[in-house]
């Protein structure tokens, strides 16, 4: 992530936050509509996408945290 200036940081969670905002509306619509029980496995990666994402955003969040350049 190097070279990345806070503009494309801030890029990056945008687009990770729009991934887990659609992401929670599709699991919602899962469950609701009982897919969770027809299609377990699509529902564990659907799960699995979520987590990736939240951790990447976490990962993001700590190296914009980190750039030197960043301000408060």
């Amino acid at each position: 992530m190097t070279g990345m200036s806070d503009s494309d940081y801030r890029h990056v969670l945008n687009e990770l936050e729009s991934l887990l905002q659609e992401t929670a509306e599709t699991l919602e619509r899962f469950v609701e509509t009982g897919m969770d029980q027809k299609l377990p496995e699509d529902y564990q990666k659907l799960l699995a996408i979520q987590a990736e994402a939240l951790h990447e955003q976490q990962v993001y969040l700590n190296a914009l945290r980190q750039e030197p350049d960043h301000r408060h």
